[in-house]
């Protein structure tokens, strides 16, 4: 299953505020990120996605889930079951460079993903 660890004190609550939506568009597919619900503990996210890759929707949740060893892991969530498509593989991996570009000090864990710049 895709996936990216952030090693780190990550902190749901302000990335979800700081939280920009994703938009890419290539020819007709499109990738978007928008909405993040955050639990009221703050141990976990989901961010509502949709992969549209020739002119199949593919909606998804990914969940960020914060690990008491101070780490964090982005991943679908398994209850949305989409296609692991190119394209939402890609929405994993922008999701986890978001959430490692906003925590300070953190660092990129285990993933077997390619982050689009990551450190």
């Amino acid at each position: 299953m895709p996936h990216v660890v952030v090693e780190g004190d990550v902190d749901l609550v302000a990335w979800a505020e700081a939280f920009e939506p994703l938009l890419v568009r290539r020819g007709g597919d499109v990738l978007r990120a928008d909405a993040v619900y955050v639990a009221k503990d703050g141990r976990t996210a989901l961010v509502e996605a949709l992969a549209i890759e020739a002119g199949r929707k593919l909606p998804f949740y990914v969940k960020i889930a914060r690990h008491d060893r101070g780490s964090a892991t982005v991943r679908i969530d398994p209850l949305t079951h989409p296609e692991r498509s190119d394209g939402v593989r890609e929405i994993v991996a922008l999701v986890g460079e978001d959430l490692l570009e906003h925590t300070a000090g953190a660092v990129l864990g285990a993933t077997n993903l390619v982050l689009p710049s990551a450190r």
